[in-house]
């Protein structure tokens, strides 16, 4: 499965980790009990700690501070004592599954372990420098930050950083991070601003992008399981979806949430291009227009008072459109291209024309259906372009000449996948059974979806979720994942409301309901 993980992960990708084991079945607290665990045995085992040995424990107020909450919880378990210092009040305790372990060393552990509640720079300083709570401790285990700091350290984690690092250099106490040194950009391995020097970090599932032994802040890594199984990390979920649902800015106006262009139809075709530009507005995006030839516009119209087309004499799209298309791209954040589009010879030469311009104005594409039919002889333009391919297995075979095996091969069909993507240096999202995800460095699977949405429509509301994804600044593969679980997500939920007899234009419809659904999930 190599094409499906790496040996290190970004900061992103962990919540993403995170919420697709979550959505797999697996709760928070469960990868929080798993971490808080591992971590206490190899702590026990490693520094030979005994009955009556005294550990520090310092928390903040988010998950990585749960997990300190659950080493204490293991340690009594070891006769091991344990001093926590939350750094922050309870009430701020961000995670129900943190507060629910909080909750239990306090009411319950006063004998193994106690618990000092730290409101400002000075409180901890009596503690440890007035009191010497921490004088016969044997070891100091920082779970004051995770993986979502960032800038510069507030108050009292920044005195707390300073005084960790003090006592572990005057009074040599070994520092044990959990998954990193609090401070570190786990992304980069940069100091934010100031940061823990540990002799040990212990990683949770797998390596921060930017830590490395060569730092002066790390000792030693080592990496535990904390429960996330390959799946998380191999197929789309929720955790996917969450990032790329981005949300208005209290100063913005119209335009500023994207701005989606659908160029498309035929006299053969008016629904396909009305399906993803409906999608567009159904999803939210500011403002989305249509260009289509002139003989569909008006039936387009008809569709929604919301819908603003504009057209090109004739009965198919040709060169004679240029000019006002190339307008309307520089109007655009990004481009959805083939819906209904006709094979013509004419609409090709606008295709190319069109293709060579967008990729010099830099903006963001999707092409679906007769537009992939189009680009089989000119490839080589959309090379290495910000680009989302959206074919089935046969218009893949048009295009390329690849014959994929059956959907559920995972790593005979991916690694055709990956190989194709990464020649292509783009973004390909080939539908079926199982939706096939990949940028030529990362691959996902789609599993969301249902038989009856093997109806036509339901790969134009896909196109048009691309371009929405796309147009509220989210990067193609990403937008290609959130795209593709979310339509069958979106499909799944239909099912569920309306019953197995639905249209493209009844998920359409249900765009809000279902991501309220899946959000409250």
């Amino acid at each position: 499965m190599e094409r499906f993980n790496s040996d290190k992960i970004s900061a992103e990708d962990v919540a993403i980790a995170d919420n697709n084991a979550q959505w797999l079945g697996i709760p928070l607290g469960h990868l929080m009990e798993c971490a808080g665990y591992s971590i206490a045995v190899e702590i026990v085992e490693r520094y030979k700690l005994k009955k009556g040995d005294k550990v520090a424990i310092f928390c903040g107020t988010g998950n990585n501070g749960g997990d300190g909450f659950v080493v204490a919880r293991h340690l009594s378990a070891f006769h091991v004592n344990s001093i926590v210092f939350l750094l922050g009040l309870p009430e701020k305790i961000r995670t129900k599954e943190s507060k629910f372990n909080w909750d239990i060393i306090v009411r319950y552990l006063g004998v193994s372990v106690e618990t000092f509640v730290i409101r400002d720079s000075t409180e901890i300083k009596d503690y440890l420098i007035s009191e010497k709570k921490c004088k016969d401790v044997k070891l100091l285990v920082d779970g004051l930050l995770g993986t979502g700091v960032k800038g510069k350290i507030r108050e009292p984690i920044s005195t707390a950083i300073d005084l960790i690092n003090g006592l572990h250099e005057q009074m040599k106490i070994p520092v044990i991070a959990i998954d990193l040194p609090s401070g570190l950009n786990p992304n980069t391995g940069e100091v934010l601003d100031k940061a823990i020097k540990s002799d040990l970090v212990i990683g949770l599932h797998r390596i921060k992008k930017g830590l490395s032994q060569d730092s002066d802040y790390i000792g030693k890594i080592i990496i535990k399981s904390i429960g996330i199984p390959q799946e998380a990390d191999i197929f789309v979920g929720k955790g996917d979806l969450i990032p790329t649902l981005k949300t208005r800015k209290i100063d913005n106006h119209k335009g500023q949430f994207g701005r989606l262009l659908v160029i498309g139809g035929s006299k053969n075709y008016s629904g396909a291009p009305a399906y993803s530009s409906l999608t567009g507005i159904n999803f939210g995006c500011d403002l989305v227009i249509t260009y289509v030839p002139q003989v569909i516009s008006d039936v387009l119209r008809n569709y929604s008072p919301n819908m603003i087309v504009r057209s090109s004499p004739g009965d198919w799209l040709s060169i004679n459109a240029l000019d006002e298309i190339k307008w309307l791209i520089d109007w655009s954040n990004s481009i959805v291209i083939g819906p209904g589009l006709g094979e013509q010879k004419e609409t090709e030469e606008l295709l190319v024309k069109l293709i060579k311009y967008i990729s010099k104005e830099n903006k963001s594409l999707v092409l679906d259906a007769d537009g992939l039919k189009l680009m089989k002889n000119h490839l080589d333009l959309i090379k290495g372009r910000s680009v989302i391919l959206t074919p089935h297995e046969g218009e893949l075979k048009i295009l390329t000449g690849i014959e994929l095996p059956p959907y559920d091969k995972i790593e005979e069909r991916g690694n055709i996948i990956f190989n194709l993507a990464k020649e292509l240096d783009l973004t390909l999202l080939i539908k079926g059974p199982y939706d096939y995800i990949c940028n030529g460095k990362k691959l996902k699977i789609n599993r969301t979806g249902c038989p009856e949405m093997s109806i036509g429509g339901t790969g134009d509301v896909l196109a048009g979720l691309c371009g929405c994804f796309l147009t509220t600044e989210n990067e193609p593969f990403q937008s290609a994942c959130s795209a593709a679980f979310f339509n069958g997500f979106l499909g799944e939920y239909v099912r569920k409301n309306l019953g197995s007899r639905f249209t493209a234009m009844d998920m359409i419809a249900n765009i809000n309901k279902a991501i309220l659904d899946l959000l409250s999930q």
